[in-house]
């Protein structure tokens, strides 16, 4: 058996490995290794905005498929997840989403996460950020991540937006600033017609350091714990060869909501009963690993165009090969945007923040797990902001091949079913503003035969069998103040020295908002707790 030792294991290289590998390269001496399952990021529809979709239904990315859920009239609930380097920041949408300061004070106050308030993190989000536009007591400018507006705004969305406002919705310029409320064009983790990924902002340019070892394609079974402390990672090689790779100092899981929970449970850290079921040993009893599993929800409001204005049909024949020609050419064009280009951030229950996210855009999704509508086509899509609804994560055996028994109850409570009818009923009301339905031939969803009026069990039906993820995993590792927390505040595993998780699984409550830049910075944290303890 192969054998490497390093001073520092990082297991996954998505969005949180690469920052936090890249950190501790770059700002110690140590040995730092970073494991990641998939491959390098090498797809080329990974780095041009506008093909992310063609990225997701790629070998670079695998589903998650829940058991039956009855809160979906037991339908699977399907989660997208990224197995490449970059994880879901080399396949995402690439919106930039803090959100709101309100979420950390949360985790701070109610969850006892010290340190965790928003005057905490909003330094992370600063040091990390390299804004084209915006330079306030909200954003950086000298950071490595390039986060710029979108371009070639499509004439559409504006006039999605345009019809927002005129439904009462203030304009917001920045979702990241001193509001959230409102709606406006998002800021973007895309620059010059190129991702700004994780790998490629943090990673890549710390890959010179002779103390940085990447090592893809590696599957790694479970740690060896001795006497509650994290010793090595037994994993198989890119050819299936069994390797051991020891650590001296600390192993971090940065795997995922999904496979750092799994790992924990494979290795006798979890609930003792499932772990014993399974003839696992239990190191540590640990119930809460694998629990609070949370996402955010979405329903959307689709519209056929009366006009050819929408993005349908711009992938195939003549069209296609204009806007290739057009990036190859002079990066421009439609290829250069992310697409979702356009949101808005509503108080739906009148509880003075933002509960309702809507991503607008000019084509369409179909049905959970349908291609986008085949015509031209444009959506208004609410979501679940802080979904009160929770899932569980267990295994299925010890076999680190099986895959996870994973039961979503995505909407599980009452309350994430009552913010996604708010959230439909204010965007039929958008649709039906002067300057947007004379756009529209036909509402497709929830159409016309639906009534959102207050007291439709129609509209409940029809939102149970739409409702799809949005890709914002969270919480099955969550950190707190409490004995029961899985880890603590410094985002160490409680019950084993030398080991700590720094991904989304952490959150104790998901951030109002995308993910993608909670998960940076948490990485970035997680990089200054190992630091401040380091010999």
């Amino acid at each position: 058996m192969k054998t490497w030792e390093f001073d520092y294991i990082v297991v996954g290289g998505g969005a949180s490995g690469c920052v936090l590998a890249a950190r501790l390269a770059e700002d110690t001496t140590a040995r730092v290794a970073l494991l990641e399952r998939g491959k390098v990021d090498s797809n080329q529809w990974i780095h041009i905005p506008a093909t992310f979709f063609k990225a997701i239904q790629s070998p670079d990315v695998e589903m998650q498929v829940s058991e039956p859920d009855p809160s979906l009239e037991s339908r699977p609930f399907v989660v997208p997840q990224g197995r490449v380097l970059g994880g879901g920041s080399s396949v995402n949408g690439m919106i930039y989403m803090r959100g709101q300061a309100q979420d950390y004070d949360a985790w701070a106050d109610q969850f006892g996460c010290e340190g965790w308030g928003y005057s905490d993190v909003l330094p992370a989000y600063k040091r990390q950020e390299r804004n084209t536009r915006l330079a306030d007591p909200y954003h950086g400018t000298s950071g490595r991540l390039i986060v710029d507006d979108p371009s070639e705004k499509h004439p559409v969305t504006q006039r999605i937006i345009d019809a927002a406002v005129a439904c009462g919705l203030p304009f917001n310029p920045d979702f990241n600033g001193a509001s959230q409320d409102g709606v406006g064009w998002y800021q973007v983790t895309a620059h010059r017609g190129r991702r700004q990924s994780a790998a490629t902002c943090f990673l890549k340019p710390a890959l010179k350091r002779e103390n940085l070892t990447l090592l893809t394609e590696i599957e790694v079974n479970r740690l060896q714990i001795e006497h509650r402390r994290a010793k090595a990672i037994e994993a198989f090689d890119a050819n299936g060869e069994p390797v051991l790779i020891k650590a001296a100092r600390e192993i971090i899981l940065c795997a995922g909501s999904f496979q750092s929970p799994k790992l924990l449970m494979l290795s006798g850290v979890g609930p003792k009963a499932d772990l014993q079921r399974h003839g696992i040993d239990v190191v540590y009893d640990s119930p809460e690993v694998g629990a609070n599993y949370q996402d955010h929800v979405g329903a959307p409001l689709t519209a056929r165009l009366s006009e050819k204005v929408g993005l349908h049909g711009a992938d195939r024949g003549l069209k296609s090969v204009g806007h290739g020609l057009n990036y190859l050419l002079f990066r421009r064009g439609l290829l250069t945007s992310n697409l979702l280009q356009g949101g808005a951030c509503v108080d739906t229950s009148g509880s003075g923040r933002p509960d309702v996210q809507y991503n607008i855009a000019p084509f369409a999704p179909g049905a959970p797990g349908m291609p986008p509508l085949d015509f031209h086509a444009l959506q208004i899509h609410p979501m679940t902001m802080r979904p009160k609804s929770r899932g569980r994560l267990s295994l299925r055996s010890a076999d680190p091949r099986e895959s996870l028994r994973f039961q979503a109850e995505a909407l599980g409570h009452d309350a994430d079913l009552a913010t996604l009818r708010r959230g439909v009923r204010l965007a039929r009301d958008i649709l039906n503003q002067a300057g947007l339905r004379e756009l529209v031939s036909e509402e497709v969803w929830p159409g016309p035969g639906i009534s959102v009026a207050e007291g439709s069990n129609n509209l409940d039906d029809a939102i149970r069998a739409q409702a799809r993820t949005i890709y914002h995993p969270s919480g099955t590792c969550q950190m707190g103040g409490s004995d029961e927390a899985v880890l603590d505040p410094q985002l160490r595993v409680r019950g084993v020295d030398g080991l700590r998780v720094a991904d989304c699984s952490v959150m104790p409550t998901l951030t109002s908002g995308n993910t993608g830049a909670p998960t940076m910075m948490i990485a970035d944290r997680c990089a200054d707790f190992i630091l401040a303890d380091a010999p």
